[in-house]
């Protein structure tokens, strides 16, 4: 990892530059899709599965040089901002504050952007209980929990509910979410102890809080405890033997400015854990990152590509074979 790119100086948005041991891009999210979990640029113009993008779990083992910039630009247009989204895009789906907050904000009938309804909104979404450092409560559209799910680095999760659109799935989130926190450390974090049995008692509990409209979307109204521990998700993360015994939330967490080598050991949801620092890509969407090794396999972003498109496809069709279905067409 001799010889560093001096990237940052002449980055120019939205390329991804790329060499055969080092690339260059815009942090947009990391996706797991089919348990896989792949760092997604921000190439603004670019449909999501034609852009490269860089497959973590490759890195498990190596030593890598990662360089998180100062410098941000909105993954939604690419200009310069100190914020993504700028301020031109902010206030446009995915961010408009109708999606952030559906059940207040969602005016489903009379929605101001009927394309973006038709394709997001209008399906079905699970809402849900996911265990990490914590448990939270979350909704999502049904087709792509499960890598909802292994996103935000959880350890387990169970659904909790089936609704016909997002309005109805934000109206039993919001009922529920005064219980249950919404947001965690960023940090590397171990995950909570007895995390099943914590799982399944806290989903019989939140049927008292359900809006009585709404029960019917409930999975486990008059369930046995031992149905609903055996509905429990284990959601995958890519790691090495013991590692959470070697990474405590105290562990060195990679600030935007700065440079650091280590030898990776792990990904659980948008965290890189190396052997000396731990690189919250989550967190830093938005800023752009130089990740180096001494492999050269980076040149690969063409069939990464490739397969993005093939992923594209099959994500929309995709079955949720572990969702459960005592409640089929209660919704």
């Amino acid at each position: 990892m001799e010889g560093t790119q001096a990237t940052f100086g002449s980055y120019s948005s939205p390329r991804v530059a790329v060499d055969a041991a080092s690339i260059t891009g815009i942090i947009d999210f990391v996706s797991w899709y089919n348990d896989k979990p792949a760092l997604k640029f921000a190439q603004p113009g670019v449909p999501i599965h034609q852009r490269p993008d860089l497959p973590l779990s490759e890195l498990v083992g190596t030593e890598v040089r990662v360089t998180i910039s100062e410098d941000q630009y909105c993954t939604q247009c690419g200009e310069v901002t100190n914020n993504s989204p700028c301020a031109d895009c902010t206030g446009e789906p995915p961010h408009a504050t109708c999606v952030m907050h559906p059940a207040t904000h969602c005016e489903y009938k009379g929605c101001p952007y009927p394309d973006y309804k038709q394709r997001s909104c209008s399906h079905t979404h699970l809402v849900y209980l996911a265990a990490t450092d914590r448990i939270k409560v979350g909704i999502c559209r049904e087709s792509r929990v499960r890598c909802r799910w292994a996103e935000q680095g959880a350890s387990h999760a169970i659904p909790l509910a089936r609704a016909p659109n997002r309005k109805a799935a934000g109206i039993i989130e919001k009922a529920i979410g005064d219980e249950w926190p919404q947001r965690r450390r960023h940090e590397w974090y171990q995950p909570m102890e007895n995390s099943v049995d914590r799982l399944a008692d806290d989903a019989l509990a939140t049927a008292a809080l359900i809006p009585e409209k709404l029960q019917p979307c409930y999975f486990w109204d008059n369930s046995d405890r031992q149905d609903v521990r055996d509905a429990v998700v284990d959601v995958p993360s890519i790691e090495a033997p013991a590692l959470d015994q070697r990474l405590t939330t105290n562990q060195y967490s990679l600030s935007a400015g700065e440079s650091r080598e280590g030898r990776v050991l792990g990904i659980r949801g948008g965290l890189l854990a190396t052997d000396s620092f731990v690189a919250n890509l989550k967190g830093h969407s938005s800023h752009v990152v130089t990740i180096e090794t001494d492999d050269p396999f980076f040149e690969d972003t063409d069939l990464r590509v490739q397969q993005n498109e093939e992923e594209h496809s099959q994500e929309r069709e995709q079955p949720s074979e572990y969702i459960p279905v005592s409640k089929e067409g209660a919704a």
